[in-house]
């Protein structure tokens, strides 16, 4: 794991990195490799570079000299859409403008230790749900794609498809073992014959729900209404995990 800190405050940095050092070292994960930085602009000099290593987390001051860490942010993700950007400033006013290129979370200064924390627990999490790779296999080949690219499974007959983001393959293996493979949280199987990946649920009924990939693909599922209470519950404390 490597993250990136950026702030022309060299206090915050040291204190920064030391909380984290601190929150790795209690938990007992090895400590990640931990890159700092003054300015947006020597952030983006090293970790912009085609041959630059990915960065997994980035935390970032909004108000830097040159480029600003909204902006640097979205440079990140361009190369890493699995990373988490955290925006650590005294200045609520951004909050708007951060929010559109879906930051994780927004931190403010002081820094409270505590909520650091909680939400680096809250994007580790997110970070192995998301990467874990899953392999799919197929008459003619086994293919492995991120969880977080697969939008849901579905059951007709004794044919198994296995809908991607932007690929469907059809899969020898069963609905049983799908369902083990995707028990981690972001999956619920709504139906005997569907599971969904609840990251590209749109809405859903007492008997249908609606997907939306990320090229504006839709799916639907359906959902059983003796399942219904036990879905809404799993999506709700799903959104509420992501927030």
């Amino acid at each position: 794991m490597r993250i990136v800190l950026c702030d022309d405050d060299e206090r915050i940095l040291v204190q920064l990195e030391g909380y984290l050092r601190e929150y790795f070292q209690q938990n007992g994960i090895g400590q990640p490799e931990y890159a700092s930085y003054a300015s947006g602009d020597a952030l983006l000099a090293i970790e912009d570079r085609p041959d630059a290593p990915r960065a997994d987390m980035a935390f970032l001051d909004v108000e830097m000299p040159g480029t600003g860490g909204i902006h640097v942010g979205a440079r990140l993700q361009n190369r890493n859409p699995y990373i988490k950007i955290f925006i650590v400033t005294c200045y609520a006013d951004y909050l708007d403008e951060a929010m559109k290129f879906h930051v994780f979370r927004y931190l403010s200064k002081p820094l409270d230790k505590a909520r650091l924390f909680r939400n680096v627990k809250d994007a580790l999490y997110q970070i192995s749900v998301y990467t874990r790779p899953i392999a799919i296999e197929t008459k003619t080949e086994t293919v492995t794609r991120y969880a977080d690219e697969i939008v849901m499974v579905e059951a007709m007959g004794r044919r198994v498809t296995v809908q991607t983001v932007d690929r469907l393959y059809e899969s020898v293996q069963r609905m049983g073992e799908w369902e083990k493979l995707l028990d981690i949280g972001c999956f619920a199987r709504p139906h005997r014959s569907f599971i969904v990946n609840m990251k590209y649920v749109s809405s859903f009924s007492d008997t249908l729900i609606s997907l939306s990939a990320p090229d504006g693909s839709r799916y639907c599922a359906y959902l059983a209404r003796r399942r219904y209470k036990g879905f809404r519950d799993a999506y709700m404390l799903y959104v509420e995990t992501m927030r």
